[in-house]
């Protein structure tokens, strides 16, 4: 088995995995926007709100791995939405929600719920009433970046999506990252700005068919070759 192998996330790794996200995440503009400026307080807020995407994305979508965690992508199949207000005040205590207000503080708390509240908006928009995957979470560990580890987990899905003729879905916050999608099939719907002093964030959608099945493979095939 290689590091390129595509697993299921077992729920024992859940505890890891949002350690991992976490780190991946620590750079992310909209993140730091939102979270304590002390690096250590930043991490531990970020493993505690990755900690909550990854138990949801367990429970209702699927979780795929490496060998090792090197990278993760969380995904949400057709017609599942995304955690909601009122879904996560039922899961304070099994979400441990109850120590955001601490981590986060109250007026970065009530920025996110706006900025999601903004993005799930758009997504209806973007999406309409037609079956899709949504791309919940995708993150490589930033000692296995540049790999082509993101690629891989990435076509692992979008093979399958290609096959069921399903579109995916999903939301960005960096240019890089924009460019990633890119390569790999997904076109921009929107950019957006939430406020004047936030992050521009960009959402994407993939649309299936056989020919971008053989090329996103021979894509991987060549991030695999790359140093």
């Amino acid at each position: 088995m290689t590091h390129h192998d595509v697993v299921r996330l077992e729920r024992s790794q859940l505890k890891d995995a949002s350690k991992i996200a976490a780190l991946a995440f620590d750079d992310d503009p909209v993140f730091r926007s939102l979270t304590p400026t002390d690096p250590s307080a930043r991490l531990d807020t970020l493993t505690s709100f990755f900690g909550m995407s990854l138990k949801f994305c367990d429970a209702y979508g699927d979780i795929y791995t490496t060998p090792d965690l090197q990278g993760i992508a969380a995904w949400l199949p057709p017609h599942q939405p995304t955690p909601t207000t009122l879904h996560l005040l039922s899961k304070i205590i099994p979400y441990r929600l109850y120590e955001w207000p601490s981590k986060f503080g109250w007026n970065n708390l009530q920025r996110l719920g706006s900025f999601f509240a903004e993005t799930d908006h758009c997504h209806e928009e973007d999406m309409q009433d037609e079956p899709h995957l949504y791309l919940f979470l995708l993150f490589v560990n930033p000692n296995f970046q540049g790999l082509g580890i993101g690629s891989v987990l990435l076509q692992h899905v979008l093979t399958q999506a290609n096959r069921d003729g399903l579109p995916c879905y999903l939301l960005t916050f960096t240019e890089q990252a924009v460019r990633f999608y890119q390569k790999n099939g997904f076109e921009v719907l929107r950019n957006c700005v939430h406020y004047e002093d936030f992050p521009p964030y960009w959402t994407l959608k993939y649309k299936p068919s056989l020919q971008q099945s053989d090329e996103l493979t021979a894509a991987s095939q060549s991030d695999r070759l790359s140093p």
